[in-house]
Order: structure tokens, then C-alpha cells, then sequence
């Protein structure tokens, strides 16, 4: 089988004269070698010049989740440069390490053992290998110095002949092809904080090339070796629709090139500097090429919506846990308000829903959740990084679907406050202009910009809906549009009338690992009434012993209307079993209805909101 080889090298080309004042960076070479006889995992080489003698290595956490892959980290040593000597390491932390440099010279070699995973059903993010190619995450790939996250690096890719490469990494390269192998040499310089950043897409790919106001774009499609045709020319053209609806907004990009890596056999979706990893079914596309433009226009509205206007600062390699932000309801939920406004901008819109429907369900998720009226939305974003059971018990908001409102609620008041001249739009504008790669933003910040363009005091709304939990008053927000809104309760059923079950519990793993615990979303559950709170140790559900999330998954399914459960868990250091009588539940079902006798201002105002253009028309 072909061995192949990644070489990452961090040169620096000529001689530079640094000042005697200015930090002196490393040279970083690296190289990941993947054998296709055995795709357990790969090699990487990563070799140091020009260090100080003292280094500290880190993997790297990234900023929204923390998958903790030192864990499958192997055979870690280090040597002197050109020498078998060995370089000794000492432990600081589970994904850091002290190690002393020969004369600023080291050589680093580990393994990365790739966890098993279903390979046609994986979190877009994780690294995966297949005889067909490789989806790479650098994050969880390369080791960095933590003094020197600026450190520059130069790349050189060596694969099968068969095999493309596509990543940021790679907008410039040129191609050698010897001995059956291909390498793709990268001129341009970048930085270790660049590389982090950069995932890396090979095989046999599919690629779709298009530019809006001369900044080129790629579409990048990796199919599973047995993936199911479909319509690539609609796919293709509404993913070019929504990057120009994009561009009309903002009016510039965060980028000079942009890169769409799409797979087949994955699942989800990650936004980066210059590029996004989107899971995207053949399967479900040969149904419609459609169904994964949700995901693709949420993610690639974060370039510019979290990834450069970032409330947590200018992004940065770190290997400190994710950071706590409370504007996530603004960076996720206003992004999910613009990836369903800028589709319908584009003639793209959502599962095909009108406006009016999609605010409907809108309002659905938010009152179908209790946490939704109890956490507020920056109380939410803030502790969406911890353990569930350490702030909020059995509460869980979803600050997207809060964000989300809040969008739509500040578009109406700022287009009755201005006469229709200005919305949401000019908000998003205006803290980009403040704040997009220059540094963090809070909730403040935003509720100043909104004052701006409405010119008006936004102070309340905010109290109440931003820092407090009430929840929206769309009556008072959609009269103007002549629009009411009407709340009702019904059983939760399928199409036939059967009701489901009250299976809204579920089960994570702690951090620090140990025994599955139980997550309550939603206190008004069967399993709360019964005793069962967010924290206990699962042992058993439904006579399942519970000791990973597949287990749990088979528990839950086992369940059926009108079963008594048996739950038990260990609440205080003791075992107890409790016995769950599970019932049917109720939803909260809003529905958008005409108020009668609408003024001919009102319809006007109506039909251009329906429209998502802008600007909004002034009212008469």
C-alpha cells in the first residue's frame, strides 16, 4: 500500500534582520504521514529551529468545543536535531508539555489514533481516513508553541497521485508528481494561528469555482465511494446566490478566498477564517439539493458573524478551555435570523417556508421549552460551555431560537422607529464597522448600536429580553403589519393522532469523565415529577445498564406510552430506583393570524416584510 506524506514546513525564506528588541519566532516544519494499510491513525514529524531553549507544546482547544483529542495521542517523544539523543518532556497539563530544546533544535514525533466512528455518519469535525482520502482537523492534529501562536509556516502536501487536496492552505500551490506520488507546494507564507485554522479535505473531489466582486470562491465536494447522484449545478448556484446576498449586506468580505469543503458521510457543520466544513448527505441531496442550504448559509454567515466580528476577540491558538462569552444568542441566533433572510433574499428560502411560517415555528421552539423563560439570553450563552448541571439545573435555553426573535423583533422596531428607512441590517453593519477584527464586543455594544440606528433608547428592551427572560410581546411587534399572534396548547402526536411518549430526558458524559449523568431540558417532564434531576448517575433506564450515549439511546427507544419505566441512578452516593409512569405531553403552538379591518399602510408593511427585502417601505 502507498504510504503518504504531509509535510507541513515552516521556512523562512532569506535572511531577515530582526530588531534586537523584536520577539524572535520559531521555524516549524511539519510532517503527517498516513499509510493506507493502516488507517488506525497517522504519524507527525514536527520539527523546531531558531527556539528558545526552553518550549512549551500544547494541542489546541478550539473556542466552541473541547473534544479533548490529546486523549488519542501516542507515542509522544522528542530528539536533538541530526541526533539520536533524546529530549526528555515533562507534563504540565493533559494537552500540554515543558520541553528543553538542543540549541533551539527539537524533533517531536507522536501518533494520532484515530477513534472509531461510523465513516458514512461522523461530526464533520472529525478527523477521518478512508482508502479514498482524508478529512483533516488541524486543531486536533497539530501539535503548536504556545509562546509563539504567530510562528510562520509553509506547507507542502504529498499524497497519492489519485488523490486532490483542498483547504485554505492551498488557494496557491504548485504540483511535482514523482514516483507515483503528488506533492501540492504552497509559496505563500502563513502563521502556526493560520494552520490551526485550516482543515484539509483529500481524495477524489469534486470542485465548483465562482467569484463575487473578484474574490474567487470553491465549492469542494468529498462523496462516499458509493454516494448517490444528484442535481450539482442547483446545489452549486444556491450556494453562489447566498454568498452574493452575503456581499450585498456587508459590502466586502473577511477573506480573499474562500473555501466551501463539503463532505459526504458527515454530519454538521464549522466555520473558519477562510473556509467551512459543511456534512451534506448524497443521499439526502438526491432528494433535494437543497437540504443542506440551511447549514451551509448558517455556517457561512459566522465568517463574518462570530469568526471576524467575534464577541470573545480576535480569534487565537490557545490551550486553555473555551471561553465564557453571554452575546452567543447574537453570534448564533442573529446568524440563524440572516441564514433564513438572506435565502429568501437569494429566492432560496427555508424548506420552503414563507416568513410568516418560519416566525410561527419560531416562536413554537421558544415557548416548547421552559428554559426559554427562565434563562435569559446572555445567562444562556454563558453557561453553554459548562457542565449542565453546575448553573442551570434543569433549565436549558436555546439562545439560537432567542437570538433569532430578538432579530426579528429589532428589525420591526427599528423600521416603525425610522419610518422604514432602516432594520437589523444597519445594526449588523454597524457593529461590523466597530468591531470585526479589532477586538471583543458585549451586549452593551450592541444594544448602543441599535440605539444608534433607531435612533431611539433601546435600554428596556433589552433589560427585558437580552439580560432578563421575558419573553417577547410579538401582539404589540406585529401590529403594525396588521398580524396578531394566537397561542394555544395541543397533545403532541404524529400525523395519525397517536401521541408520543414524554421521552424529553437525555444523558451526557461529564468532562472529567466518570458514570453518564442525567440532563433534564425541560422541568415540566414526567421524569422531574418522578424525581429525576439533572446530575444524578445514570446506572440502568428501562432495565439498560447505561454506561455510554448509544446506551442511553437504546433505553430510550425501548420506551413506549403508558410503560412504567423503571430509572435507576445514584443520588448521594446511594443507588435508588425510581419508577417512571410515562405519559403524553402538551406543545405550545403559535399561530401568525390576520387582524381584521388592516389599514391599506398596514398591508403594504405586510407584504414587503413577507419579502425580507430591504429597505423596508416607509408606512403612510
Amino acid at each position: 500500500m502507498i504510504a503518504v506524506q504531509l509535510f507541513l514546513i515552516a521556512a523562512l525564506a532569506g535572511n531577515l534582520s530582526i530588531p534586537s528588541t523584536a520577539k524572535r519566532e520559531p521555524h516549524i516544519y511539519y510532517t503527517v504521514t498516513i499509510d493506507t494499510a493502516d488507517l488506525s491513525g497517522f504519524d507527525v514529524t514536527m520539527q523546531i529551529e531558531g527556539a528558545p531553549r526552553s518550549i512549551r507544546l500544547a494541542m489546541a482547544v478550539h473556542p466552541e468545543y473541547n473534544d479533548r483529542f490529546w486523549r488519542y495521542l501516542r507515542g509522544l517523544r522528542a530528539e536533538s536535531m541530526g541526533k539520536p539523543t533524546r529530549l526528555a518532556f515533562a507534563v504540565e497539563a493533559e494537552n500540554a508539555w515543558r520541553l528543553q530544546t538542543r540549541n533551539g533544535y527539537a524533533i517531536i514525533r507522536y501518533r494520532i489514533e484515530v477513534p472509531r466512528e461510523n465513516p458514512s455518519n461522523r461530526a464533520v469535525w472529525h478527523t477521518t481516513l478512508r482508502t479514498d482520502g482524508a478529512s483533516i482537523n488541524s486543531t486536533d492534529t497539530f501539535l503548536y508553541l504556545t509562546e509563539f501562536p504567530l510562528a510562520p509556516v509553509k506547507v507542502d502536501l504529498v499524497v497519492p497521485d489519485h488523490w486532490e487536496v483542498a483547504s485554505p492552505l492551498y488557494s496557491s500551490h504548485s504540483v511535482v508528481t514523482t514516483g507515483g506520488m503528488r506533492m501540492y507546494r504552497n509559496p505563500l507564507e502563513g502563521t502556526t494561528t493560520t494552520l490551526l485554522d485550516s482543515p484539509i479535505l483529500l481524495g477524489t473531489l469534486r470542485t465548483w469555482n465562482f467569484a463575487v466582486q473578484g474574490v474567487p470562491h470553491r465549492i469542494v465536494y468529498w462523496p462516499l465511494p458509493n454516494a448517490t447522484p444528484f442535481d450539482t449545478t442547483q446545489f452549486a448556484s444556491s450556494i453562489e446566490l447566498y454568498a452574493r446576498q452575503a456581499f450585498a449586506l456587508f459590502g466586502k468580505a473577511p477573506y480573499t478566498s474562500y473555501t466551501f469543503l463539503i463532505e459526504d458521510g458527515a454530519w454538521g457543520g464549522l466555520e473558519h477564517v477562510a473556509s467551512v466544513s459543511i456534512g451534506a448527505q448524497s443521499s439526502d441531496l438526491a432528494k433535494d439539493p437543497l437540504s443542506s442550504m440551511g447549514e451551509i448559509a448558517h455556517e457561512y454567515f459566522h465568517t463574518w458573524n462570530l469568526v471576524a466580528l467575534n464577541p470573545r476577540g480576535l480569534p487565537a491558538a490557545s490551550a486553555g478551555p473555551p471561553t465564557h462569552t453571554r452575546e452567543l444568542w447574537w453570534s448564533e441566533g442573529v446568524t440563524m435570523y440572516y441564514a433564513e433572510t438572506l435565502q429568501r433574499r437569494a429566492g432560496i428560502p427555508e424548506d420552503g417556508q414563507t416568513r410568516l411560517q418560519a416566525l410561527e415555528e419560531e416562536i413554537d421552539r421558544f415557548y416548547g421549552n421552559a428554559g426559554n423563560a427562565y434563562l435569559s439570553p446572555e445567562r444562556g450563552s454563558w453557561a453553554s460551555i459548562d457542565p449542565p448541571d453546575l448553573s442551570t439545573g434543569d433549565y436549558l435555553s436555546n439562545y439560537y431560537t432567542q437570538g433569532r426573535l430578538i432579530a426579528h423583533a429589532l428589525d420591526i422596531i427599528i423600521a416603525d422607529s425610522t419610518g422604514g428607512r432602516r432594520g437589523i441590517d444597519d445594526v449588523m453593519r454597524l457593529m461590523y464597522d466597530r468591531f470585526a477584527k479589532k477586538g471583543a464586543f458585549t451586549g452593551a455594544d450592541i444594544e448602543h448600536a441599535a440605539s444608534t440606528v433607531c435612533n431611539c433608547n433601546m435600554r428596556s428592551f433589552f433589560d427585558d429580553h437580552v439580560r432578563g427572560a421575558k419573553p417577547i410581546n410579538f401582539n404589540l411587534l406585529l401590529a403594525p403589519l396588521g398580524l396578531r399572534v394566537v397561542l394555544t396548547t395541543e397533545p403532541v402526536a404524529d400525523s395519525t393522532g397517536a401521541r408520543y411518549p414524554d421521552l424529553r430526558i437525555t444523558a451526557y458524559a461529564p468532562p472529567a469523565g466518570g458514570r453518564m449523568r442525567v440532563r433534564i431540558m425541560d422541568p415540566r417532564t414526567v421524569w422531574t415529577s418522578a424525581g429525576l434531576h439533572t446530575g444524578m448517575e445514570w446506572t440502568s433506564l428501562n432495565r439498560i445498564r447505561i454506561d455510554s450515549f448509544p446506551d442511553f439511546r437504546r433505553a430510550i427507544r425501548s420506551i413506549k406510552l403508558g410503560d412504567v419505566v423503571p430509572a435507576e441512578v445514584v443520588r448521594s452516593g446511594a443507588t435508588e430506583r425510581i419508577n417512571v409512569t410515562v405519559t403524553g405531553y402538551e406543545r405550545t403552538r403559535a399561530r401568525i393570524v390576520e387582524i381584521p379591518n388592516a389599514t391599506p399602510a398596514q398591508l403594504e408593511r405586510r407584504r414587503v416584510w413577507l419579502s425580507a427585502v430591504v429597505p423596508i417601505a416607509p408606512s403612510a
